[in-house]
């Protein structure tokens, strides 16, 4: 498949060229009116003239073997002469190869050698290369008059005069519409109707006028020699060049077809290339797309094992490192165990267990604390009736603390129900 760029470049050029016949059309167009114009006006006298020259030469034909050389046709035909009429510019679709496939066919056809005379550059390039006996060459100017035309009738009627041809044709193409355009072989010396037998050849001959010599008397003065004289290589001329007209007018008609026909075939290309640009540019997207997604999942799975290895290391370098600095656990300390508060005078079990319960547990914390603080334990663990010993517990406490239980028993023998006497 095409990249997208390639495929743009193409609808560029393409779109240019659509220009390029668009305006060839536009040309086509102005000069097939004029065309069409000069053959219209000129074919109607053209044909009349063409008729009463044969109705005179069938006259003449009565007398003493024709009127005027030009015609009478000749009993043995050695050396044909076809006047190949085409284009000098291409663009004009089967035009050219239709006229010269007809020229050909109908030489062909024919049971004696043929001259060739070329008016127009393709049919010159094609007759050359098929190495045909090419005599003269003439170009086929777009606005080229009678007077322009003149030295080909001339060297056709010299030649047949001279005897270096018996029979001289013209193949061109003649115009019916628009549309239609018919290669045609018309036979323009001698001015007689031609006949043959052979279907391929009379298919492409033109259809002469009927001739109706029994009801046509003609006059001539001074003489139908001297009158023929000048008007035979004359209307001689004018049947050329009728033939050179609608030649053009075909031209510029089937130009005008092909550039329309290809300018529309221009933008129905444009359309099925846009359709294939859209669908490359949509691939180059999408696999730039998955370029990314897959690159950043690579990346990602690049960086977890990155990261794993170096979680790794870490982790080993602190074991290693914990073995090389790891200290001897410190042994937790014992909790000290509470004292026996009953040793205290006026303290049995209900009062030790409810000053233990408030955090007097030992001796050390019963003699730091004030009356007033042992009072309200008491009183919360629920005792009503505070002993009155309460005041002596802190001075017994710090001699039971100390470990001066002497003292201690001195002092409760002193002591009153625990109080002082």
């Amino acid at each position: 498949m095409p990249s997208a760029r390639e495929v743009k470049n193409r609808i560029r050029s393409v779109k240019n060229i659509g220009q390029i016949t668009r305006a060839q059309e536009a040309v086509s167009a102005s000069r097939v009116r004029r065309a069409q114009s000069l053959v219209l006006a000129s074919r109607a006298y053209s044909e009349k003239a063409w008729e009463i020259l044969l109705n005179v030469q069938s006259t003449g034909a009565k007398g003493s073997g024709g009127l005027h050389p030009l015609l009478t046709a000749r009993s043995e035909v050695k050396k044909t002469l076809i006047i190949l009429v085409t284009s000098d510019r291409g663009l004009a679709g089967a035009f050219n190869s239709n006229v010269i496939r007809a020229g050909l066919r109908f030489s062909d056809r024919l049971k004696s050698p043929t001259k060739w005379v070329t008016v127009g550059r393709k049919g010159r390039d094609t007759i050359t290369r098929l190495r045909k006996d090419v005599i003269a060459e003439f170009p086929n100017p777009d606005e080229g008059t009678l007077a322009q035309f003149r030295p080909i009738t001339q060297l056709a009627i010299d030649e047949f005069l001279s005897g270096e041809v018996d029979e001289v044709f013209v193949a061109y193409t003649d115009f019916v519409n628009t549309l239609t355009q018919r290669p045609t072989v018309l036979r323009l010396l001698p001015l007689s109707p031609y006949e043959t037998d052979d279907q391929v050849a009379a298919e492409y001959i033109k259809e002469a006028p009927q001739v109706s010599t029994g009801a046509l008397q003609y006059e001539f003065e001074p003489s139908p020699e001297a009158i023929l004289e000048e008007i035979v290589p004359r209307f001689t001329q004018l049947t050329f060049y009728q033939a050179i007209l609608e030649s053009k007018a075909s031209e510029h008609s089937a130009r005008m077809v092909a550039m329309r026909n290809a300018t529309d075939n221009s933008e129905n290309l444009v359309v099925d290339l846009t359709l294939i640009y859209n669908k490359a540019r949509q691939a180059g997207i999408t696999s730039e797309i998955l370029d990314i997604v897959g690159g950043a999942e690579a990346l990602q799975a690049t960086l977890d094992k990155k990261a794993a290895d170096l979680l790794g290391a870490y982790q080993q370098q602190m074991l290693e490192q914990s073995k090389t600095t790891q200290k001897p656990k410190a042994k937790p300390a014992k909790a000290a165990a509470s004292d026996d508060l009953t040793k205290i005078e006026g303290i049995g079990p209900k009062i030790s267990a409810i000053l233990k319960a408030a955090g007097f547990d030992t001796f050390e914390k019963l003699a730091s604390a004030s009356e007033e603080s042992l009072r309200v334990a008491l009183t919360n663990g629920g005792i009503k009736l505070i002993p009155p010993a309460v005041g002596t517990w802190a001075k017994q406490a710090e001699l039971a603390s100390s470990g001066d239980w002497d003292a201690l028993s001195a002092l409760q023998n002193e002591l009153v129900a625990g109080r002082d006497a």
